[in-house]
């Protein structure tokens, strides 16, 4: 029997589902709001059970300086459903996109399932079991009044702030060495570049990886090959006016990705 915390939780964890593919905003009560990480993905675990299946997964404050920001003792991920996993070129539908901001990040996407049996993996072993490396643009999201409105436990308790993702075009992982000081471009129709690099993820864009496998094989989460894992912003948050394009350039791979924010009707 779920004591009345728990009960609190599963309140809030409830309502984010409902509403999760719509634009109604939450306003949570105090006792619904975890207190602590473990909270948080407890909450998260619940919402992510009721939105289908999953197309990727986004890693959030793997940056120390954010994880400060936030008040978190470490780096979280959001599952990203099916329908929210688009390809190049997309135009997102406004009834997902409560928030307009994008960043700009490498994807990694999975050659085979991760099982129970690769709980012990190596970071070597992990580089072995990824097949590409991809140009792509999150759109965070958030089911509250906007992102972090409730502090950082309420983010990650917000499904990850799982908005969409719009994965674009890659290579062969080869070196994965190559990616941390190239310069990633995000560009928006008239506007000036904004330029960035993976330099600034802890470990570089590879270095969360292997700590959420870890994480999310232990709580309980489906790898499955053809996944697409995204390791954080290479050029920070960025507010996109509406009916502009989006493009994110990845030098070092040769590839793009772009999008452009559907109007509400």
């Amino acid at each position: 029997m779920l004591n009345q915390h728990d009960a609190r939780h599963r309140e809030l964890a409830l309502k984010v589902a409902a509403v999760f593919d719509g634009l109604d905003v939450i306003t949570p009560l105090q006792d619904e709001l975890p207190l602590n990480i473990e909270e948080a993905e407890r909450i998260e675990d619940e919402i992510v059970l009721r939105l289908g299946g999953i197309g990727a997964y986004k890693l959030g404050a793997t940056i120390s300086a954010v994880r400060a920001t936030l008040g978190l003792p470490r780096q979280f991920f959001g599952p990203t459903p099916l329908n929210r996993t688009f390809e190049d070129g997309a135009e997102i539908p406004a009834n997902i996109a409560r928030q307009r901001g994008v960043e700009s990040e490498y994807g990694f996407r999975l050659a085979r399932d991760l099982t129970e049996a690769d709980a012990g993996l190596d970071e070597a072993g992990l580089l072995a079991a990824i097949s590409t490396v991809h140009a792509t643009i999150e759109v965070p999201g958030s089911r509250f009044s906007g992102l972090g409105a409730h502090g950082g436990f309420a983010l990650v308790a917000d499904a990850g702030a799982v908005g969409s993702l719009v994965v674009g075009g890659g290579q062969p992982l080869g070196d994965p060495a190559r990616l941390n000081d190239a310069p990633v471009i995000l560009e928006i129709e008239g506007q000036e570049p904004v330029q960035g690099g993976g330099a600034i993820i802890d470990g570089g864009p590879v270095g969360p990886l292997l700590a959420f496998v870890r994480s999310a094989l232990a709580r309980g989460y489906a790898l499955r090959a053809g996944h697409v894992i995204v390791t954080g912003s290479c050029t920070g948050y960025v507010e996109v006016p509406a009916g502009k394009r989006v493009t994110a350039r990845f030098p070092a791979i040769g590839a793009s990705a772009s999008l452009r924010f559907a109007e509400a009707a």
